[in-house]
């Protein structure tokens, strides 16, 4: 049985990731956590578990924290894991260059599992738009992401990471957001729109003279990302220390 301590287990993503792991044969939920005041603190969330703020405590003989909280103390939270030696699988979006260099740095000594977007149908259409942009280089790309009014990041971090992925096949690209003026050859447009109570929806655009593809991702419930986080808890919690993807997780080709 897999020990898992949920952070964010308040939030959208972790109200559905606590029923699934109560519903899972091989996941057991060690401990819930959340921000210091947070209005729930103490609520029991399952037998035995309560809503609780300390992390360090949380984290003694567990195998795995799942963090949909927030950037703000992702290092501090990192060191915790990295102390405990308990593996550590992100899904918070909104990251900033330092962000990635504590991932990096934890790495050293434990599995370290972070994507913007833990879905299998995001894994494929990463895939999708890495070979389109290859093989359509005189192709303009453009990417535009709609999500739910409460969002908090902008563009999202799944539409970045498509934009990566297009840059990585076209040396020179560049993301453009929020473009204003005439649109140059070598940029990657990207849009966003928030609004409702949409989940999310991404579509990369290559637009050619006389055709066009659309690549499109609608999500319709949270439950494919959740899917694709325990998918990751698993593979971290059986991996040695390493910074990995979701083609690790999923078995793909390992990244540039």
């Amino acid at each position: 049985m897999i020990k898992v301590v949920l952070c964010g287990a308040r939030g959208r993503m972790g109200r559905r990731l606590l029923e699934l792991i109560g519903e899972s044969a091989d996941l057991a939920l060690a401990a819930a956590v959340e921000r210091p005041g947070h209005p729930e603190l103490g609520l029991e969330l399952a037998a035995g578990i309560h809503l609780g703020e300390d992390l360090a405590t949380a984290l003694a003989g567990a195998d795995c924290l799942l963090d949909f909280s927030l950037p703000a103390g992702l290092a501090g939270r990192l060191a915790a894991c990295r102390q405990a030696r308990v593996a550590y699988v992100g899904g918070i979006t909104g990251l900033g260059d330092d962000d990635a260099r504590h991932l990096d740095d934890a790495a050293a000594d434990i599995a370290v599992v972070w994507a913007p977007n833990m879905s299998r149908g995001v894994f494929v259409l990463r895939r999708l738009v890495a070979e389109a942009a290859r093989l359509l280089p005189s192709y303009h790309a453009e990417i535009f992401e709609i999500h739910h009014a409460g969002k908090a990041d902008s563009p999202s971090g799944t539409a970045l990471a498509l934009a990566e992925e297009v840059a990585r096949a076209r040396e020179g690209a560049e993301a453009v957001y929020g473009r204003q003026g005439r649109r140059r050859q070598d940029e990657i447009g990207l849009a966003s729109a928030r609004g409702g109570d949409v989940v999310g929806e991404h579509q990369v655009m290559f637009l050619g003279g006389g055709e066009q593809l659309l690549l499109t991702h609608r999500a319709t419930s949270r439950d494919h990302f959740c899917r694709g986080a325990l998918a990751a808890v698993r593979f971290a919690a059986r991996s040695g220390p390493g910074r990995y993807t979701m083609n690790d997780v999923f078995g793909g080709e390992p990244q540039a």
